[in-house]
């Protein structure tokens, strides 16, 4: 099996990397951070004595995606399954945000797919299927406040995998959208804190490795949708069943702020 991963120099990309690895799993890593990158080969050479194909890319930019996939394609002549999981998180007050920031976000966490998926289309159409995992979040199903751009980002995630999950099945391509729940990476830790307010309340998070493992689950079972830690959901599901509940909830857990 041939598994390309964007967003693999850290964080749940990486984790899901080694897991994958020790399963025997074919990889190529993909990131921003050569030297990240670098440092992932030469683990999971030392542990598995096989070195993956690393190609350094901004997968907010079309061109590098393209390079991407066909230097992916032309290296093992397949590409089984695609994890979608590079990301960037930024918080602060929606009305003082800079529309760069925001479009930083967007081309990241959503235009990334648009162009990896449609790159990579035809090689699977081709090659009789494939399978691509698209790590979204919580917040693919409801937004908090000082996350607006990252939320909608996600939300979008989650639209766009709904809807051409039924355009290519025809095609034997399927595809699973992971939703974790707050998570101990790097992205949280790099938020500047003062663009929020003082006492902005610090969110439950999951170790990196019970996320990486529900991607790993996804990329071996195929469901359509993994919500990890399971309370995600049924928060999911309260949001869609009661906002105005959902909205009182938050409103407690974030008292004094909003």
């Amino acid at each position: 099996m041939v598994v390309l991963i964007t967003g693999a120099s850290s964080g749940i990309g990486r984790e899901t990397a080694l897991m994958l690895a020790q399963k025997g799993v074919q990889l190529c890593l993909t990131a921003r951070r050569m030297d990240r990158l670098q440092s992932l080969a030469r683990d999971i050479q030392s542990l598995t004595g096989k070195t993956p194909l690393i190609v350094q890319t901004d997968v907010s930019k079309q061109e590098q995606v393209q390079e991407l996939i066909k230097k992916t394609h032309d290296h093992f002549q397949k590409i089984d399954v695609l994890i979608n999981n590079a990301g960037l998180l930024m918080m602060e007050p929606f009305a003082a945000m800079p529309l760069e920031n925001i479009k930083n976000i967007m081309d990241t966490n959503f235009w990334s797919l648009i162009y990896t998926i449609q790159a990579i289309t035809p090689i699977m159409t081709t090659q009789g299927g494939g399978h691509i995992v698209n790590v979204g979040s919580g917040l693919s199903r409801r937004g908090l406040p000082f996350m607006s751009a990252y939320c909608a980002s996600k939300f979008a995630l989650a639209g766009l995998t709904e809807s051409v999950r039924l355009e290519l099945a025809r095609h034997n391509i399927t595809f699973t959208s992971v939703y974790p729940g707050g998570v101990e990476t790097e992205m949280p830790k790099n938020v500047d804190r003062r663009k929020l307010p003082s006492n902005y309340p610090d969110h439950a998070k999951i170790p990196v490795q019970r996320a990486a493992r529900a991607v790993v689950k996804a990329v071996q079972r195929k469901p359509l949708e993994v919500y990890v830690p399971w309370w995600v959901k049924y928060a999911a599901w309260l949001s869609v069943i009661s906002p105005s509940l959902a909205d009182c909830l938050i409103r407690r857990h974030y008292k004094n702020i909003i």
